[in-house]
């Protein structure tokens, strides 16, 4: 199939971001690196992704919306819709994604080996979706002597994990006051904890800081970042270039069990998103953004039950039971879109919902 021209100026965009990011990566200096090269694949895989999404539907925006698809929302397409990344290239995309906002909104430090994993992971993905999707090689498109390469890559995640930690418990040892330089290591640490177990935003201070006290009262590291205990680096195809990476989320002998805390749950480092961006959808314009109106989207509400899938239904009250915050996911949609594909008779389920409004309106009023 023909490229779509939208659909080369994004893969264009994220060949260029992918570029700069192997250049600053590459340099002797180290100015930026930390920050400039996940800013950079961040938006790299960004560009990609709507290349790919683009080119398979024709549009990068939600109906309604006026802004392209995040970096979030491509992810999330990328993997549940079109089905062209694997959970565990989500998981890396994830985790790259928090380190971009980090970069962008606090500090953070990775050693050598660390930022060179996500470098080489992130070009083994790409490779693999500019291959994939648009039957392109890579180093057609860049020099491949311009890859970064490491005289020893990292076999065992596991030890540099530790060797991280390592150094942000020295920084945390009494007196040394090393906390602010403790705090940006332990970010991308909890990032690529987090992707493994799902969450697509970056840490909050206050996980940083739960961290950061495990750590000095020496509890064990598997156990203060448990989704990074199901991490390894995994083998790539005999055909594949030696220094290629795959990060692997799967269960090893020593990892401990981790789930997705549910909401309102105290958990150690993570989360699920921000409530505001990942529920970010209005009831009101529901039925709008589905072609419908303003109340055939209440009633479809209504007749899915989504406000009982806390996954495609978030709501937040006060102490008293008010309301103060509501909102659908992308699955909320996803589920009326299907219901809609199957034939469900709209007419018919807004007239019932009109009813039981109009019932529940007249039992209020007899109390």
């Amino acid at each position: 199939m023909r490229m779509r021209r939208q659909a080369t100026l994004y893969r264009d965009s994220a060949v260029e971001s992918l570029t700069l990011a192997i250049e600053i990566f590459n340099r002797p200096s180290p100015i930026a690196r930390d920050h400039a090269v996940p800013m950079l694949l961040g938006h790299a895989f960004e560009m990609l992704l709507k290349s790919v999404i683009y080119q398979k539907r024709g549009t990068v925006r939600d109906k309604g919306d006026e802004l392209t698809h995040s970096l979030g929302r491509c992810i999330g397409i990328a993997r549940d819709d079109l089905q062209v990344i694997t959970n565990d290239e989500r998981a890396l995309l994830s985790a790259l994604k928090q380190d971009r906002d980090c970069a962008t909104h606090d500090s953070i430090t990775m050693s050598e080996e660390l930022l060179w994993v996500h470098m080489r992971s992130a070009i083994t993905l790409f490779r693999r979706l500019l291959k994939d999707e648009f039957s392109e090689t890579l180093t057609d498109l860049l020099p491949g002597r311009a890859i970064p390469v490491s005289t020893e890559p990292p076999q065992d995640l596991r030890t540099l994990v530790e060797e991280e930690l390592a150094i942000v418990t020295a920084y945390l040892a009494p007196g040394k006051r090393r906390g602010p330089e403790a705090r940006a290591r332990l970010r991308p640490l909890l990032s690529l904890d987090g992707a493994a177990t799902g969450r697509t935003d970056p840490p909050t201070e206050a996980e940083v800081n739960r961290a950061e006290k495990e750590l000095r009262k020496g509890v064990e590291w598997s156990k203060i970042l448990p989704g990074l205990a199901t991490l390894n680096v995994a083998p790539v195809s005999p055909e594949s270039d030696a220094q290629e990476v795959i990060l692997r989320v799967g269960k090893s002998a020593e990892a401990i069990p981790v789930r997705k805390a549910k909401r309102d749950e105290e958990a150690l480092a993570y989360r699920s998103m921000d409530p505001f961006e990942e529920y970010g959808g209005k009831l009101s314009e529901f039925g709008k953004k589905l072609g419908l109106t303003q109340q055939q989207g209440y009633a479809l509400i209504d007749y899915l039950d989504i406000k009982e899938d806390d996954v495609a239904y978030f709501c937040r009250k006060t102490k008293n039971g008010n309301i103060v915050y509501q909102g659908l996911s992308a699955r909320a949609y996803e589920v009326a879109k299907k219901a809609l594909r199957d034939g469900l008779d709209v007419e018919k389920i807004t007239l019932e919902y009109n009813e039981s409004q109009r019932d529940k309106r007249k039992t209020t009023s007899a109390r």
